[in-house]
């Protein structure tokens, strides 16, 4: 609920807090996080979207959410660039 909070203020937190609560008695607390950080990355206004009956706004920000978090972790790197890097190998 910080994160909801913080990211829509304080004047949307009726409308949203209740969204959240909402979901929270449907879907894992995970799966609501990602829904909600989801929504905050495609910049929506607020959590209504999420809360649709054709579940659209819910995949959709499900989606968003693991989308940025595939792009934020670093690349793996070989073994051999490794052992390269370290100067264990030539």
């Amino acid at each position: 609920m910080q994160f909801v909070r913080e990211q829509w203020g304080r004047e949307a937190l009726m409308l949203n807090g209740s969204i959240v609560k909402a979901l929270w008695k449907k879907w894992p607390e995970r799966e609501v996080e990602a829904m909600v950080k989801g929504a905050a990355a495609l910049g929506w206004q607020d959590l209504r979207t999420i809360n649709s009956k054709d579940g659209l706004g819910r995949r959709m920000a499900i989606a968003r959410y693991w989308q940025s978090e595939h792009h934020q972790k670093p690349q793996l790197e070989s073994l051999a660039a490794v052992l390269k890097r370290k100067g264990l190998i030539s």
